[in-house]
């Protein structure tokens, strides 16, 4: 079925209203009612387009991740047309992950209050759920793309060092939300470039064989 622009853009609209309301007053916090006087609609319209507040909150958790997921595509993207290490294009879409920004820390912000309310939802966990998988198994992709290249070593199990890079970059991103001053962000930054160096200690062959084609690298889907 075909979609209409306004409709979807009216979604957007209120969405972005959602993520409003919930910097001004706390995730836990959103209503209908403020969502739609963020959006700067009534509440009818809201109630229109979602059946319930649980609804509207995984629609907000899944716009938000994608959007991050698709910057993450971009970083990646980037690095893949300079002829970067795999190791590379990993750090910078990590990156994308830890509050080193406003928007970024806006989004961090979103994803733990989200995965605060989805500890007693059974409906916002399995959402929950779903993204984490989904996040992981791209890394997974990149760690296998590195193995193909030689970049990661054979022996690695990338199911697991996925898990481990994405627990400790969510880590990371939520001490920053406490405590963001320059040297946080600059150490969280070392620190998940370390982690994702340790998986890649090996040269690349098509740096070997001086070819910029390579394995592509998605961990963003």
């Amino acid at each position: 079925m075909v979609r209409n622009p306004d409709h979807e853009q009216r979604r957007k609209q209120i969405v972005d209203g959602v993520r409003a309301a919930a910097r001004d007053h706390g995730l836990g916090q959103v209503t209908m009612a403020r969502a739609a006087a963020a959006a700067g609609v009534s509440v009818g319209l809201v109630q229109h387009h979602w059946s319930s507040k649980d609804d509207l909150l995984i629609d907000t958790f899944t716009h938000l991740r994608g959007e991050v997921l698709a910057r993450i595509d971009a970083e990646v993207a980037r690095a893949e047309r300079r002829g970067a290490r795999i190791e590379e294009m990993l750090v910078a879409g990590l990156g994308q992950l830890l509050p080193t920004s406003p928007r970024r820390r806006d989004e961090v912000y979103l994803a733990h209050a989200f995965a605060g309310l989805a500890l007693e939802n059974d409906r916002l966990r399995a959402g929950l759920e779903a993204a984490q998988h989904e996040l992981r198994e791209r890394v997974a992709t990149a760690l296998s793309n590195g193995m193909v290249c030689g970049e990661v070593d054979p022996g690695v199990d990338v199911g697991i060092e996925a898990y481990r890079l994405l627990a400790l970059t969510d880590g990371l991103a939520a001490h920053l939300l406490v405590r963001s001053g320059v040297a946080d962000k600059a150490r969280a930054r070392s620190i998940v470039a370390a982690e994702v160096a340790r998986l890649c200690p090996g040269e690349c062959s098509h740096d070997r064989a001086g070819l910029r084609d390579r394995p592509s690298v998605r961990i963003d889907g």
